[in-house]
């Protein structure tokens, strides 16, 4: 254990401690015996304890770390000396602190213990079942993890708790539906990425604490590990071990074939060839394909990660990569130019399932990514153009702030009719109606919220209840602020023409930063 958490544990038990001599330690602290007096040879890994009244001297000329306590003496003359003194006042106990250092410091000695087991389970060669056997063994409770999709890749042998939804999850390989609303409505994922150790929390469901962490690939959030407080208690220091477990897991996985290159790959120099070379024979490509196994249906789709929205590490571009193989199973897919392509293939009536949405949402919401996708297509030979469609809505929504991990081209094709209008007249804001643009300016100058109002209007006309509920208004407000909207404007808001006017112009007012 580091001299400096060997310092922050016993504070936390109320000792209070001032330092002397060398105060920056780098020494690893792995034993602990009490100082004679008579000692003529130090160990930096050992940290000694003794009465003020039997310090060495100062001139001893070794680093290593001594706590004392007893009658306060003059420790000015250590002040320079090349060990540490830690002085903890004159009122504590010597054999208290001694056998509080040893508490700690048994704890460091089982850690590392337990870490040389888990570390040799690791490179057995025997898989991520055996290593989380192995962890189980070693804590004494049920070990599992499970993947993003919410499947699980591991479960620990041997006796599970008495409890329905573990009999369920245990049968099905995934966690129940009353397990995802668990971890969902009480923010589980959200409050594992902020601690710094292993989270714990209680769970109804099982009835019993568990420890949560996070599994990471190169800063890529790719699974979760889990251990039920079923068997036997948590110790203190198992947060800290279950959290250097998570390392070795992240290890299992990366040399797991999972996240080698496989038959998918094949398809994958198919699919840059219908980015690149739009011209080229999109039915031969078609063939080649379903002679190598593939059977694509009636429509297309494209998902990308654009450079916009990833980062742009090798590693981390394929890590990403595996886990969208897993939410769009059945898909092509390649990097491209630094882009994660997805070509995801429907039945004309079938589009993008919410499961598929919601777990793609969950991914890029939790490493900070994102992701557009295209409008529907049905010959291979547009390919290019709806990869382009797909990596455009992810320009465009970041260039409106759109919080939204996910970015539709169906939302936004009229900004991209405006960005390319905008390269031919850059003064797009004359195109706004009149009667918006008045608003707008009334807005400004009186302090109102017509504009919030009229889009609120905009978005669910002819339904007042709703709209005064979503402005937090009364149905006579509301009555009176469409009023003076009307005066406004000089609109009656009863055409079509005029909500396709105001609607289009509220885009480019957003488009241009306005709203």
């Amino acid at each position: 254990m580091e001299y400096s958490r060997l310092l922050e544990k016993l504070k936390e038990r109320n000792y209070c401690y001032q330092i002397y001599g060398n105060r920056c330690p780098d020494c690893e602290l792995l034993s602990t015996r009490l100082l004679s007096g008579s000692e003529n040879s130090f160990q930096s890994s050992c940290v000694y304890l003794s009465e003020s009244s039997v310090l060495p001297r100062p001139d001893t000329d070794s680093r290593f770390i001594i706590f004392c306590c007893g009658a306060d003496t003059d420790f000015s003359v250590y002040e320079e000396c090349s060990f540490t003194v830690t002085y903890f006042g004159a009122d504590v106990s010597l054999p208290d602190l001694f056998n509080c250092t040893m508490e700690f410091l048994s704890e460091t000695q089982a850690l590392a213990a337990g870490m040389h087991i888990l570390v040799n389970a690791l490179f057995s060669g025997n898989g991520l079942q055996y290593l989380t056997d192995a962890a189980a063994d070693l804590f004494g409770n049920p070990v599992c993890v499970v993947d993003l999709q919410n499947k699980y890749l591991a479960v620990s042998a041997g006796i599970i708790p008495k409890n329905e939804i573990l009999y369920e999850e245990n049968a099905s390989g995934y966690v129940s539906e009353a397990g995802i609303h668990f971890i969902q409505s009480n923010k589980i994922n959200e409050k594992v990425r902020k601690s710094p150790s292993a989270y714990y929390c209680h769970n109804p469901l099982f009835q019993t604490g568990m420890l949560i962490d996070a599994v990471q690939i190169q800063g890529i959030e790719t699974a979760h590990i889990m251990m039920l407080e079923s068997m036997q208690p948590f110790r203190s220091y198992d947060a800290d071990f279950f959290h250097y477990f998570s390392k070795l897991v992240s290890m299992e996985l990366q040399k797991n074939s999972a996240y080698s290159r496989n038959k998918g790959v094949m398809y994958s120099y198919f699919l840059a060839d219908l980015i690149t070379h739009p011209e080229k024979d999109a039915a031969d490509i078609r063939e080649r394909m379903e002679l190598m196994g593939y059977r694509p249906k009636e429509s297309f789709y494209i998902a990308a990660i654009p450079p916009d929205g990833h980062s742009t590490s090798d590693l981390k571009l394929n890590v990403i990569l595996e886990h969208m193989k897993r939410i769009f199973s059945g898909s092509i897919y390649v990097i491209y130019e630094d882009t994660i392509v997805f070509l995801i293939s429907r039945d004309l009536n079938q589009t993008l399932s919410t499961y598929e949405i919601s777990q793609l949402k969950d991914f890029l919401t939790a490493n900070h990514l994102k992701a557009g996708i295209s409008n529907f297509y049905r010959d291979l030979a547009d390919t290019s153009r709806f990869f382009r469609q797909a990596v455009d809505s992810v320009y465009l929504g970041l260039k409106l702030k759109d919080p939204s991990p996910v970015y539709y081209y169906s939302d936004y094709y009229l900004y991209k009719l405006l960005e390319n209008f905008e390269k031919e007249d850059s003064k797009i804001q004359f195109l706004i109606h009149p009667g918006l643009l008045k608003l707008y300016l009334y807005d400004k100058e009186h302090g109102t919220e017509f504009m919030l109002t009229l889009t609120a209007y905009l978005e669910q006309p002819g339904q007042p209840g709703k709209i005064a509920e979503a402005l937090h208004v009364h149905k006579n407000t509301l009555l009176y602020r469409m009023g003076k909207i009307k005066e406004i404007t000089g609109c009656g808001l009863i055409k079509g023409d005029e909500f396709m006017n105001f609607n289009i112009s509220i885009i480019i007012m957003k488009y241009l930063h306005m709203l």
